[in-house]
């Protein structure tokens, strides 16, 4: 067995092979289109619900920018919603009143805001070509997340890749969706390693949020990441 984030190029080279026999005929995406899925999620880091949720009009080809419509994370409302502390010892808020007619959050009081991330200079050109016959507002995957599972799991077995990883309330063997957001994680930590703000790439890469008054002050944005991509990929051919 071999900890998941140490899967080398090699491995996944075997594990694309085994996916793209796996889907049949009657399958919503063929073989090469699951591997652009699976390559997908490893170049931008997006959640595997927010892949699924991606239509074309969600990237600009020209700046390489791609708006994901359906994080995870839910913001505050600020066109219709009221909120206070439960109490001031837990700082936890509640929802005191919304419209039920707003066209952003729907009564909720929360709303899923989008985000912004980049498709590499390694990939765009092939999701280009992919999108090139599809409607503005086609999605690109149109595949249920538990197919995309069973799909990861088995091509795994067939590739022979004994992979585990342990969470905090689990143990996972095997392919797992979330791997693919890790393995960009651990890519950009790799070809930044010279760049002073390594960690504040990947944080917005990942669209993370910034947890210590360090990480605040030293933000960066989305330009400084698509001007690092852009440079680095490049380079690298």
């Amino acid at each position: 067995m071999i900890e998941a984030n140490n899967l080398t190029a090699l491995d996944l080279q075997k594990f694309y092979a085994e996916l793209e026999k796996i889907p049949s005929p009657r399958a919503p995406l063929n073989g090469q289109e699951a591997i652009l899925l699976f390559e997908f999620m490893e170049d931008t880091g997006c959640r595997i619900t927010e892949t699924i949720h991606i239509k074309k009009q969600d990237i600009n080809f020209r700046t390489r920018i791609l708006t994901v419509t359906n994080p995870k994370v839910e913001s505050t409302c600020e066109l219709c919603s009221k909120w206070k502390y439960r109490d001031l010892e837990t700082r936890v808020r509640v929802l005191v009143s919304s419209d039920p007619n707003c066209k952003r959050c729907h009564g909720k009081g929360k709303w899923k805001e989008p985000q912004k991330t980049t498709i590499t200079p390694r990939l765009i050109d092939k999701v280009r070509q992919y999108c090139e016959p599809m409607r503005d507002d086609e999605i690109l995957f149109p595949v249920h997340r538990t197919t995309l599972w069973k799909w990861g799991k088995k091509a795994g077995l067939m590739a022979e890749l004994k992979l585990f990883q342990v969470k905090k309330q689990q143990e996972i063997e095997g392919v797992f969706l979330h791997l693919f957001r890790a393995l960009c994680s651990k890519r950009m930590v790799r070809d930044a390693k010279d760049d002073p703000f390594r960690d504040q790439l990947v944080a917005q890469k990942l669209r993370h949020s910034f947890a210590t008054v360090t990480d605040r002050y030293t933000k960066i944005d989305i330009n400084y990441l698509w001007s690092w991509e852009e440079k680095t990929y490049q380079l690298l051919g």
